[in-house]
């Protein structure tokens, strides 16, 4: 049969198959119970109920997992009678009504729509024709199948699946993608010039400043651009100085040489620098005219009296006159490479001038830390953060002109209700942080925690609107949040375009932890087994004992107590384990790994003798249970023990009981061997003619018995076993691999195929090293290698298939994970 149902106690009387959901099946029987069926678990998944509250309590104590409910609140008060139903049939037309046939003669209809099952899963008719999710970037998945194809057919119809892309915020995406082309052009001084235009349309003065200082930073000439838009043109100051003039000074001129003269010098104060001059004493001179009010004649004679007189002299001069003619500070900083002095004693309010002297006269190593000084003034003195700004912005440092932009960011925000971030002015934010870094070395520009944090935010809320690759630019942070992010953005549906944004893989956003079990919990696990397989063969060999005739056990006994007596036993380290496949024992070290089939004997034991084997056959009877007629049934008891030399171990056979032979169906014992050999069907063809036919237990041991022991599959790899000089590069490229693989990010499916190769590899070398595999399988598997070294796989996974074909029997314990490993690198190594 193809199912086989059990919930009936009694013979069945109806059963009808659901017309509008064909996994749900409705039976009556006997036992007066009505069951509906899940064909999907094979199980009954409700009893419709009877009037009867004791009959109710009885089935519901015999349905396994079947819920109990109320007949008036499930099914709207309508019940079934006491007596036995003989019908049960499902409606053609409504559906979820069943109606049911009992023998006082009543016709009663159920629904069954409003019953609740454990199957989790509710009937066609009422699943949804439509359904949608909604996944990251914005993705909306929905499915729907079309309602007029579905109503003209009998049939369902096919689901339309449509991925679609909600946009939450298209201003944004609008912005984005206009910011986005803008610098993809490479244009950024005509980008700044159409946001210096667009804010002078609307009237913030601020913003046209920031983005004319931000369109300076770009040009070839800078400084001198500066000094034009601080309203300092050096053509405009040439001129207006050359044709300045004022009253009684008209005729004045450095060209004409018919100049006015200075007021006269008293004869006393002529004679007495003449007379100083005479000795060569330049000092009195010098201090004559100081004293005479004739500053130029004592700028002039200090120039000849050497650079001491000179520096006095000038240092003299712009004390007295500093005062009356504040550009003398100018010029003595200037002199004197103290511009320092000019930032921190000038007027704030006239931050501009400042600005055009550092731009004139800083040198440029001295300029950045100049304007950053005078920045610093401005903040604290004043508090213009906005004018700060700019100076830090001319300093090319973007921590201090951040900082007012991050001011403007939360004045923003306060705005928003509940706290949320205004995107259009993060955005902004973005687009000035982005256009000043493009003026900044890459290698020398490290951005701020908190300004990092927000590019990765902003980054955020493009990839909600479905930008990736423009989402993957901006993940600067270090974050968990950012470390999430760009997992996420590498493993997109845009993957190609993120990762090459991102440069490398990301790092997994979450921690992993080794749950394997140390090597030492693993020796006591095999320890325990090893010793729970011995008391089982123990207690098999004393059950095997007990029913044998009093000679057999006789014989038995002193047969086990000689062997006892003289058994070896095992080495250091040794355990017996038990083949699940042939059921013979083979022995495993567990410091080396080493498996065999032959005992290792300790050598303080005595030798080992050779085993006797002792059997008997007793006949047993037992009553049939349809009469009384006794069959008689022979049982067999071998009881056997084997010596070293790699026979059998003791078994215990019992055939199992008779069955008639239609209990399997219409299932032939020509397709299946197995069956006559239970059924004793001898008359059936039979197409395995040889006594080693699958199936048999003469095959696997026929297949097992010379073979040789399994290879233990615990590898380290940093241990792995040593090779010769012929196979040292297999065993070097292999582990090569392993490492590779591991280093990479991998699926838990992808985790589960890499230690099957582990394995494989851990089989394959120890082969090696005890020279077990073949010179041409050897040739075979370095050209294998080879070929994964070359990343060509197809060669290396048609090796891989050729070896399979061949000597899958001798091999097949490494050839499987060696095929896991071809997969992984060819999807993982490139």
């Amino acid at each position: 049969p193809l199912a086989t149902l059990s919930g009936h106690s009694q013979g069945i009387l109806s059963l009808d198959w659901c017309p509008h959901d064909d996994s749900l099946l409705v039976s009556c029987g006997k036992d007066n119970r009505t069951i509906l069926w899940d064909l999907y678990t094979l199980k009954p998944i409700a009893d419709i109920p009877n009037d009867d509250p004791v009959q109710n309590q009885q089935n519901a104590s015999q349905a396994s997992g079947v819920d109990a409910f109320d007949a008036s609140n499930v099914y709207g008060g309508l019940g079934s009678s006491q007596q036995k139903r003989y019908d049960v049939q499902w409606s053609p037309l409504t559906r979820g009504v069943v109606s049911s046939c009992s023998f006082d003669r009543k016709v009663q209809a159920h629904s069954v729509n409003g019953l609740v099952t454990k199957c989790g899963r509710p009937p066609k008719w009422l699943k949804p024709s439509s359904s949608v999710s909604c996944g990251f970037g914005g993705a909306v998945v929905s499915c729907a199948s079309s309602a007029v194809e579905q109503s003209q057919s009998q049939k369902p119809s096919a689901s339309i699946i449509k991925i679609e892309t909600a946009v939450e915020h298209p201003e944004l995406v609008y912005a984005s993608k206009k910011f986005e082309e803008a610098i993809a052009q490479n244009d950024l001084i005509g980008f700044c010039k159409s946001l210096v235009a667009k804010a002078e349309s609307v009237g913030n003065k601020d913003e046209a400043q920031l983005w004319s200082f931000m369109q300076i930073i770009f040009e070839a000439n800078a400084r001198q651009q500066l000094l034009v838009h601080l309203g300092f043109h050096a053509d405009t100051i040439a001129k207006k100085a050359m044709e300045y003039t004022e009253d009684g000074m008209a005729g004045l001129s450095l060209k004409d040489k018919k100049a006015a003269t200075p007021p006269p010098m008293s004869t006393a104060a002529r004679d007495t620098v003449k007379n100083a001059l005479m000795v060569g004493n330049f000092e009195a001179a010098v201090e004559c005219c100081f004293r005479t009010g004739n500053l130029a004649d004592a700028l002039v004679l200090a120039s000849c009296g050497g650079s001491e007189l000179w520096s006095k002299t000038q240092a003299r001069y712009f004390e007295l006159e500093s005062k009356k003619r504040p550009f003398l500070n100018i010029v003595n900083a200037v002199m004197h490479d103290k511009l320092e002095d000019i930032v921190s004693q000038a007027d704030p309010v006239q931050w501009k001038e400042t600005l055009a002297i550092l731009s004139t006269y800083g040198k440029s190593d001295q300029f950045p830390a100049l304007c950053i000084a005078l920045g610093d003034r401005l903040e604290s003195a004043t508090g213009d953060s906005a004018s700060a700004s700019l100076c830090y912005m001319c300093a090319l440092n973007l921590n201090g002109a951040v900082k007012h932009w991050r001011s403007q960011l939360e004045a923003a925000n306060k705005k928003k209700k509940h706290g949320d971030m205004d995107l259009l002015a993060l955005h902004e934010f973005v687009v000035k942080v982005t256009v000043f870094l493009n003026a900044l070395d890459p290698s020398a520009s490290s951005l701020d925690p908190i300004v990092a944090e927000l590019l990765s935010e902003y980054g955020k809320a493009l990839a909600d609107q479905g930008l990736f690759a423009t989402a993957a630019k901006y993940c600067k942070g270090s974050s968990e949040e950012t470390n999430f992010l760009r997992d996420r953005l590498y493993r997109s549906r845009d993957h190609y375009n993120c990762a090459s944004l991102l440069g490398s893989v990301p790092e997994f956003p979450f921690s992993l932890t080794n749950i394997k079990k140390s090597k030492a919990s693993s020796s006591t696990t095999t320890k325990k087994t090893a010793s729970r397989q011995q008391q089982q063969q123990q207690q098999q060999a004393s059950a095997s004992s007990a029913t044998a005739t009093a000679t057999s056990t006789a014989q038995a006994q002193t047969q086990s107590h000689s062997s006892t007596s003289s058994s070896p036993q095992l080495a250091d380290g040794w355990i017996a384990l038990q083949d699940p496949s042939s059921g013979k024992t083979y022995y495993a070290n567990q410091n080396t790994g080493e498996t065999t089939w032959d005992m290792p004997h300790d050598a303080r034991a005595p030798a080992p003798v050779a085993a006797v084997t002792t059997s008997t056959t007793q006949t047993s009877y037992s009553a049939n249970a349809n009469g009384g007629t006794m069959s008689a049934q022979p049982s067999a008891t071998v009881t056997s023990q084997t010596s070293t030399n790699g026979s059998m171990p003791s078994r215990s056979h019992t055939p199992s009981k008779l069955a008639s032979k239609y209990g399997d169906g219409f299932v032939t014992s020509a397709s299946h061997p197995e069956l006559a050999e239970q059924y004793g069907n001898v008359g059936t063809s039979n197409p395995y003619h040889s006594v080693s036919r699958p199936g048999t237990a003469a095959a696997v041991l026929g297949s097992s018995s010379t073979g040789k022991a399994p290879v233990s599959a615990n590898f380290d790899p940093n241990q792995p076993p040593a090779q010769s000089d012929e196979h040292q590069p297999i065993s070097d490229s292999l582990l090569e691999l392993l490492t590779t693989l591991a280093a990479t990010q991998l699926a838990p499916s992808d985790k589960r195929q890499l230690s099957e190769g582990e394995k494989a590899v851990g089989i394959l070398l120890k082969k090696l090293s005890r020279g077990a595999i073949g010179a041409d399988v050897v040739g075979q598997v370095q050209n294998m290698v080879n070929a994964i070294r070359n990343r060509d796989y197809g060669t290396a996974s048609a090796i891989q298939t050729a070896l399979v074909t061949h000597d899958w029997k001798e091999h097949k314990d490494w050839l499987r994970g060696v095929k896991f490993l071809i997969q992984l690198a060819s999807k993982k190594i490139y």
